[in-house]
């Protein structure tokens, strides 16, 4: 009976490297593939804000804003703190560095305060403090900016007399311009924090003035 030669040796490892080679090559196309899916090869986003000293300028779009110094007050303009609360007051220089106007809503989101708790413009509580924007020349309500122009501001926070803090942290946001998902009117929106100012804060008076007018 005649017996059948075996497949040479040489011809089962050339068909076994071919298939590991196709393999290797679809493995790798495939992670290519999945890594261009989940957002290519770029580094990864850096870790929260940078810290930033008081007096430097910060690229927060649209804004470019200064953080210079604290205080801490019972008066601020012709304005009275309530009784047992107080102003913590920040000035700053904020400008817009982009091409479109910026509203009193994106301004009183481009810094806001690490505080246990304070008050919001109509006196109630809020754990997400955001500042009463202030022309410092005048102490009137900063409604809008215009691209291009800057201002010397007075940022106003409201806090209990007891709890004014030595050292207020600060975090300033940037905002990406797009359509509201609601009447598709252009606007700044998503603040992503980008920086964080400490600065030391200037302690009350030893006395609470008179109200004025009395």
């Amino acid at each position: 009976m005649p017996t059948r030669e075996p497949m040479p040796r040489h011809v089962v490892r050339t068909g076994s490297a071919t298939l590991s080679v196709t393999l290797v090559a679809l493995v790798a196309t495939l992670a290519v593939a999945l890594v261009t899916v989940l957002g290519g090869w770029a580094p990864a986003t850096p870790a929260g804000p940078t810290t930033r000293s008081a007096g430097t300028e910060i690229e927060a779009a649209p804004f470019r804003v200064r953080l210079d110094r604290a205080e801490a007050a019972y008066r601020v303009g012709d304005r009275d703190a309530d009784e047992g609360r107080a102003f913590l007051v920040v000035d700053a220089r904020v400008e817009v560095a982009h091409d479109e106007t910026a509203t009193s809503t994106t301004l009183s989101r481009l810094v806001t305060a690490d505080l246990d708790h304070a008050y919001d413009v109509y006196g109630g509580e809020t754990a997400d403090p955001a500042p009463e924007v202030r022309v410092a020349a005048d102490d009137t309500s900063l409604l809008g900016i215009g691209p291009g122009l800057a201002y010397d501001v007075r940022l106003v926070f409201v806090v209990d007399e007891t709890d004014v803090p030595s050292r207020l942290a600060l975090v300033v946001s940037e905002h990406a311009r797009r359509r509201s998902a609601i009447d598709r009117t252009p606007g700044w929106f998503d603040p992503a924090p980008v920086a964080r100012v400490v600065l030391d804060v200037a302690p009350l008076p030893a006395t609470r003035p008179e109200p004025e007018g009395l």
